[in-house]
């Protein structure tokens, strides 16, 4: 793991990460290349357009992420994401639990439910801030930072 993601996850500030920062977090393991690992029909490679969508994501209901995402979600339990990956969580590190994943089963999402605010996400939030998709992903983040 890169030395200033253990310094992070030590500390106890507000944490948020994606694509290749969360993946090895405490510990955890990789699949190397998703589809000769996982064997599927999910496009998790997308490059350009960067906000295009590739697949949607399934949430787990009460984790972090369904909770910030909720009120745009209305009653939906998944939402559609960009996806630029070939890599992916296989073993959860230490304390951290899956929030969201792929159809094919790839974990999309993980978070420490023990911190007020720990969110990995795969794919690229910030790619939509034309159209805010992910918008109240960002605005929870610096609320807890303000905290």
């Amino acid at each position: 793991m890169r030395p200033s993601i253990q310094r992070s996850l030590a500390a106890t500030s507000t944490k948020s990460s994606w694509c290749g920062g969360r993946s090895r977090a405490r510990g955890g393991t990789l699949i190397q290349h998703i589809p000769e690992e996982v064997g599927t029909n999910v496009e998790h490679r997308i490059k350009e357009p960067r906000f295009a969508i590739a697949h949607e994501v399934w949430l787990n209901a009460g984790s972090l992420l369904d909770r910030t995402l909720r009120e745009r979600l209305e009653d939906a339990d998944a939402c559609d994401v960009n996806s630029r990956h070939h890599q992916a969580v296989k073993d959860l590190g230490e304390g951290l639990v899956a929030s969201a994943s792929a159809p094919d089963g790839v974990i999309e999402a993980i978070e420490d439910p023990s911190r007020r605010f720990c969110l990995g996400v795969q794919w690229h939030p910030e790619n939509f801030w034309r159209t805010g998709e992910f918008r109240t992903v960002f605005e929870a983040f610096v609320q807890a930072c303000r905290i």
